[in-house]
């Protein structure tokens, strides 16, 4: 009779295969990989020898593996699920190129047994790699990525190796070599957006109690677009005659914002428009903003929602964007209008749920080569007057 753990491991083996061989789509594999009940399984499948051996393993369960690795016991510090996801994809991508394009890398599929590819690539297939995709039309309106898209790509792969080489499933460090593409200053966008802006977009939007109540949340607290679609109705409390709302930020991180008594009207119009009221109860979880159905929204399309809606604004600031403006925009609207305010980077670091200061720094360094630059200093004198 096989040993039980033999069985099971042939059983998950068959499972990932099969997903693998029917050539499911990226975001049926993605939805397919989220699910963390099959990591535990794969870790007693490699403990039950004794030895820590994933040579057996084909590439779908070593990504799985890296995606869902656990390095801390409390659950909050280890990967968000967002993040999951968008490991998943962009990885689920990355092997989808590299057999779709194979004869560009030089890579030899026909080599490639039992979904081990990544046993067969050295560093010339990945400098090969690097050099197409930098110029590979896969972007926004078929561009090539944008250099903050290319880094956070090359980052999640450059992890991925560094995984499998330390597990010992491949035995060339392939993330030693592989090129960055740090992001400049100069190769960001142009987020900024001042006070003056956020209340046009504020009074343009005032009698549409949808956006209305999204943009006045987002411009005077500073959130991110997914935090705004965790927010849950316990998460607002009243404390010492103000409103504070709890968010859940990047790396599972709780924090509070005010939410001013204007702002809260106009949640409260938001809510009434899908027919629920608002009160003060830390037992109700449901979410805090709901779509027409009464669920929370997807962060992407929320996002994709507000973009799209502003950029059919009869402004002139919004048709002269090179870049449409996003839910993105107003965190740095927040930091711009916070700082002209008086208060300090720390605090508006702080307030954002900034790991670090320099990215608040980032934030605010185009408003501050402005304020700061030396042309101000000719306002006035002789020489202008007489050009």
């Amino acid at each position: 009779m096989k040993n039980k753990m033999l069985v099971l491991k042939e059983d998950l083996k068959n499972n990932f295969l099969q997903r693998l061989s029917k050539s499911e789509t990226v975001s049926s594999l993605t939805m397919f990989l989220i699910n963390d009940s099959f990591y535990t399984q794969l870790l007693d499948t490699i403990d039950h020898s004794g030895e820590e051996d994933y040579s057996s393993f084909n590439d779908l369960e070593m990504i799985y593996l890296y995606v869902h690795q656990q390095k801390d016991l409390n659950k909050k510090k280890n990967r968000a699920e967002n993040t999951k996801k968008e490991y998943i994809r962009d990885l689920l991508l990355f092997y989808k190129q590299l057999l779709e394009h194979a004869s560009i890398f030089e890579i030899s599929i026909e080599e490639v047994s039992n979904y081990q590819l990544f046993k067969k690539i050295n560093h010339r297939h990945i400098r090969k790699y690097q050099e197409w995709i930098k110029d590979a039309p896969l972007g926004k309106k078929n561009k090539p990525y944008s250099v903050a898209t290319l880094n956070r790509k090359m980052v999640i792969i450059k992890g991925l190796f560094r995984f499998l080489f330390d597990t010992k499933y491949i035995d060339i460090a392939l993330h030693q070599k592989m090129k960055s593409s740090n992001v400049r200053s100069y190769d960001r966008p142009d987020k900024d957006l001042s006070s003056v802006e956020v209340m046009q977009l504020i009074d343009y939007f005032r009698d549409h109690p949808i956006l209305y109540g999204l943009i006045s949340v987002l411009a005077t607290t500073g959130v991110r677009i997914a935090e705004l679609c965790t927010a849950r109705v316990c998460d607002l409390t009243y404390i010492e005659g103000e409103y504070w709302l709890t968010v859940m930020g990047k790396g599972k991180k709780p924090r509070e914002v005010l939410i001013f008594p204007n702002v809260l009207e106009a949640i409260k119009i938001f809510r009434s428009r899908r027919r629920l009221d608002l009160k003060i109860d830390r037992s109700d979880t449901s979410p805090l903003f709901t779509t027409a159905k009464g669920k929370a929204y997807s962060f992407k399309y929320l996002s994709n929602y507000i973009t799209n809606k502003i950029k059919t604004a009869d402004l002139d600031f919004v048709k002269m964007r090179k870049e449409p403006i996003s839910p993105h925009f107003f965190r740095h609207a927040w930091a711009i209008i916070s700082s002209e305010q008086g208060v300090s980077l720390q605090d508006i670091s702080q307030g954002l749920g900034h790991a670090d200061i320099k990215t608040t720094m980032i934030y605010l360094k185009r408003k501050m080569a402005r304020k700061n630059n030396a042309a101000h200093a000719w306002k006035g004198s002789d020489i202008l007057n007489r050009i």
